[in-house]
């Protein structure tokens, strides 16, 4: 296969996005104005004054892991799989007055004022994965769906059927909600590999078609070298983020970066951009997330790849408003690799 090069930003295949912040609203997790508006503005630090100084990441991937009920929304390896009153709990969730949504779009409001140029946030939603182990998810249009059939035929259609249902209460949840300073620009496909499930394929493409339908994308995050990973233009994503996933893991080796880069030219990929809460805690984590920014220069990604952010909960707006320097300093740096002017390599 000939290499083609990183997915680009700013192409109508993403609804011209460059760099996609993930905000992750499991249980628990809170989001407020003021953090939000941190990743939406550029917020400059003098003399312990924070002012909005120019725009920040242009696109927001809003996802869930855990429910309430402590399911989980991507894979059994994580806890019990998620069934429709869990789906239902983060729909509610995303939509909750003063949390979430609301306040991105507030925060677009807020920076809109402060700056000349004026700019709407587009968001992408999650859709959980209709886990393939569940056997009574619950009712649906009459039907006591069961994701768990052996016939491929019958398993896409129930699963597609829970799929559906979830983008339709989406959809007349975020017409009611009118949010003015936030346009829709896909959904996500939360399950970051392909599986030899029955009718997994097809389960994957009919998602696809339908987001097709309604004139929006449809968008992948495979973790490094998932299964499936070099084949998302066939399953019918509009594009595909690839996790290196050097961040967590201390005996991964710098060279993964060589690997990552590669694959992402070869199969048309962008390039996830990765931090943990263990960058607030120690000079060696920070420098390990540094070398996704450096690596950026040194193969290129920074300036020629569309791009997602994964920072846990919180990290980014935590180090905005932080007192320490250091860790300040990563809210900068990643403000200048977004601005492409970023200048150490590896």
């Amino acid at each position: 296969m000939t290499e083609q090069g990183y997915f680009p930003p700013l192409t109508e295949d993403s609804k011209g996005i460059r760099d996609l912040m993930l905000i992750y609203t499991n249980y628990g997790v809170n989001w407020n104005l003021k953090d939000a508006l941190s990743y939406v503005a550029y917020m400059d630090k003098n003399e312990n004054q924070n002012r909005i100084k120019d725009w920040f990441f242009d696109s927001y991937l809003f996802l869930a892991l855990m429910s309430n009920n402590k399911r989980a929304f991507d894979s059994p390896a994580r806890a019990t799989p998620a069934i429709k009153e869990d789906w239902q709990w983060w729909l509610d969730d995303l939509f909750r007055p003063g949390a979430q949504l609301s306040v991105f779009n507030e925060a677009y409001r807020v920076a809109n004022e402060a700056l000349p140029e004026k700019r709407k946030g587009k968001i992408y939603i999650m859709i959980p994965n209709p886990i393939a182990k569940i056997t009574e998810f619950g009712e649906v249009n009459g039907e006591n769906l069961d994701f768990s059939s052996q016939n491929p035929t019958e398993a896409t259609r129930q699963r597609f059927k829970a799929v559906e249902w979830f983008v339709e209460a989406f959809m007349e949840l975020y017409e009611k909600a009118n949010f003015d300073h936030l346009d829709l620009a896909g959904f996500y496909w939360l399950e970051e590999t392909i599986h030899e499930n029955p009718g997994e394929d097809d389960l994957v493409r009919k998602v696809a078609d339908y987001v097709h339908d309604m004139n929006l994308k449809f968008c992948w995050i495979p973790w490094f070298r998932a299964e499936g990973h070099h084949r998302w233009q066939e399953v019918g994503f509009d594009f595909c983020i690839h996790q290196p996933n050097y961040m967590f893991n201390d005996k991964v080796p710098l060279s993964r970066f060589e690997d990552v880069t590669s694959d992402a030219k070869k199969y048309y990929q962008g390039i996830e951009i990765e931090a943990f809460h263990k960058v607030m805690e120690s000079k060696e984590s920070r420098e390990r997330f540094y070398d996704y920014l450096r690596a950026g220069v040194t193969y290129g990604y920074m300036k020629d790849a569309i791009h997602g952010y994964y920072q846990d909960s919180h990290i980014f707006a935590q180090s905005a408003y932080s007192d320490d320097p250091e860790i300040r300093e990563i809210y900068d740096n990643v403000y200048k690799f977004v601005q492409g002017t970023w200048t150490e390599s590896l």
